[in-house]
């Protein structure tokens, strides 16, 4: 009874990675006989567009192959990269230091967060869901608000101590 149920489950899995590619072959000819009526084309023009819409296809098949080899290539050399970089850290750190560093990023995994103390990249103030919006330099508009208005203090104080004589008062 179970060969009976392998059977049927790999001819329909079989059945069906048939019509998938049987689809993606007829996908240029369905699309070419709709061009062909919405835009009244003689049967030169048909054969012409549907092999300029299988070119198509296959550039974009190829593109997409590209893609993923150059996705993997980049994953790995993340990978060795992050290798690199741990093995640099466990250098500088003492065993107790690198026993927390690691406890410490386990926990920021965990949380979504990384080594970043109590705030994550968009947790600002401990505050969750809230989203900032970061200029080119990763800077945030509450991080640009809080240092605009710190230069503002800054200078503020800096006038004041120059209508006063600069010298304290004296």
């Amino acid at each position: 009874m179970r060969s009976i149920l392998k059977i049927t489950l790999i001819l329909t899995v079989i059945f069906s990675a048939g019509q998938v590619l049987a689809q993606d072959r007829n996908k240029t000819l369905l699309q070419t006989e709709q061009m062909a009526a919405k835009l009244e084309l003689s049967d030169k023009q048909k054969t012409q567009l549907d092999k300029e819409l299988k070119a198509n296809q296959e550039s974009r098949k190829a593109t997409i192959e590209k893609m993923k080899a150059l996705r993997e290539e980049m994953k790995r050399d993340a990978f060795v990269e992050k290798q690199a970089r741990m093995e640099r850290m466990k250098n500088i750190l003492t065993p107790e230091q690198w026993a927390k560093y690691e406890q410490f990023q386990k926990e920021g995994k965990g949380k979504g967060q990384r080594f970043r103390g109590q705030r994550g990249r968009n947790n600002i103030g401990g505050q969750k869901g809230r989203v900032d919006r970061q200029d080119s330099v990763g800077r945030t508009q509450t991080g640009k608000r809080r240092m605009m208005m710190r230069k503002r203090g800054i200078e503020k104080k800096m006038q004041e101590k120059k209508e006063s004589g600069g010298d304290g008062g004296n």
